[in-house]
């Protein structure tokens, strides 16, 4: 199941009202050009207007299509829809930016167990500004989140990143952070992840929870840009872009659930 962007559109147009908006409107322009100026630019006013009209229904399909498949995914795994939702500003992540938006989210029981909030999250980024101008750069994020009782003490802070930039300039960045860098024996998630820590938690305990099943899974299993966060008793499992389709979503919810069963098991021995 995904959103149906192509159906939607051949529904709406051949919708009767959307027909006789496309009449209206290029016989309008149509007209008024050629009445204020000649015949050539009434043509050239009714394709204008013609083309507005396909914009102005594509962009109903779209969302007809998106609200179609939120609505049907919902239903079929007993989540409650919510549009234009919010989830707690709790981790890094969820901290970001200058504004913050929640575009759909689905609440409840999710796929692999995890009771919590799969959410099409997005952050905006401003700058610049004066003579200038302001720049604005929107990220998208597909995300899980969920509450992790107890924690707080155990784990205060751990965060494990999509990699960036070069892995020589490890050492260098490691000066300027608040966080401890945790290194495992694994080529493949090093190519993959960056791991910290806040210095407060207990390196034993961090050791034991990254069992080689655990590293595996995040190496080779975890779905295509994959990380996630847990500060403060809040897990936030999230993957770039706004995903669409069901078992894109499914797997990232089955992520979820997996990392949160390896740190509550670690935590109960």
């Amino acid at each position: 199941m995904e959103i149906q962007t192509g159906k939607a559109l051949r529904q709406t147009l051949a919708s009767p009202v959307a027909l006789i908006a496309l009449v209206i409107f290029a016989a309008a322009a149509g007209i008024a050009g050629a009445i204020a100026v000649g015949p050539g630019v009434g043509a050239a006013a009714a394709a204008g207007a013609a083309l507005f009209w396909f914009l102005t229904v594509l962009g109903v399909a779209i969302r007809r299509a998106q609200r179609a498949f939120y609505a049907a995914y919902a239903e079929q795994r007993g989540l409650r829809w919510e549009q234009n939702g919010a989830v707690p500003q709790a981790t890094p992540l969820l901290r970001r930016g200058d504004t913050r938006r929640v575009d759909e989210m689905f609440v409840g029981n999710l796929p692999g167990g995890l009771t919590g909030e799969l959410a099409l999250y997005s952050y905006e980024e401003r700058s610049g500004g004066g003579t200038g101008g302001q720049t604005k750069e929107i990220h998208h994020f597909t995300i899980v989140v969920s509450d992790l009782p107890g924690m707080e003490a155990r784990l205060p802070g751990l965060f494990v990143q999509r990699r960036s930039g070069f892995r020589f300039l490890d050492g260098a960045e490691d000066v300027f952070r608040s966080t401890e860098r945790i290194e495992l024996e694994s080529e493949v998630l090093d190519r993959k992840c960056e791991i910290f820590a806040d210095k407060r938690c207990d390196a034993n305990w961090l050791r034991q929870l990254f069992t080689p099943s655990f590293v595996d899974f995040l190496a080779e299993s975890s779905p295509e840009g994959f990380a996630f966060e847990v500060e403060n008793g809040t897990l936030c499992v999230n993957v770039n872009r706004h995903r669409g389709k069901a078992d894109e979503l499914d797997t990232i919810c089955t992520a979820a659930a997996a990392v949160a069963k390896r740190i509550t098991d670690e935590a109960a021995e």
